[in-house]
């Protein structure tokens, strides 16, 4: 394991420990102020999150959260099978005349498809 700060710069950080970097696939050690240098160098704002050694560690880190957001389907995103979001906007597509009301425009009431969009969104809720 390496035991001095992964910073390419020299490193006068004498008084902080080093901490191990937080990709599971690196051992190298950083201290915390380089770890935060590093990751705010390719964020927009101060970085709180996870120490890193260097930008492939930060970025590999950044893929894997990218990677864990799982999309899931209208037809799975209810609370049982049989309600889902394609279940809520199916009825409502059926019932009265919103099909007609979204198709066109309803000019006799002044309603536009966002305000019918709205309207879904809060049944769906």
């Amino acid at each position: 394991m390496n035991m001095t700060c992964k910073l390419r710069t020299k490193c006068l950080k004498l008084g902080e420990n080093l901490e191990k970097c937080q990709d599971p696939d690196c051992a190298n050690m950083i201290h915390p102020t380089c770890g935060k240098k590093i990751a705010e160098r390719f964020e927009e704002d101060e970085w709180e999150g996870p120490l890193f050694c260097s930008k492939r560690c930060f970025k590999q880190h950044k893929k894997a959260l990218a990677m864990a957001t799982v999309r899931v389907g209208w037809y799975k995103d209810g609370p049982t099978p049989e309600v889902s979001s394609m279940s809520v906007i199916v009825d409502w597509l059926t019932t009265d005349d919103n099909y007609i009301r979204w198709h066109g425009v309803d000019k006799h009431n002044g309603s536009i498809r966002t305000v019918l969009a709205n309207q879904l969104v809060q049944v769906i809720r």
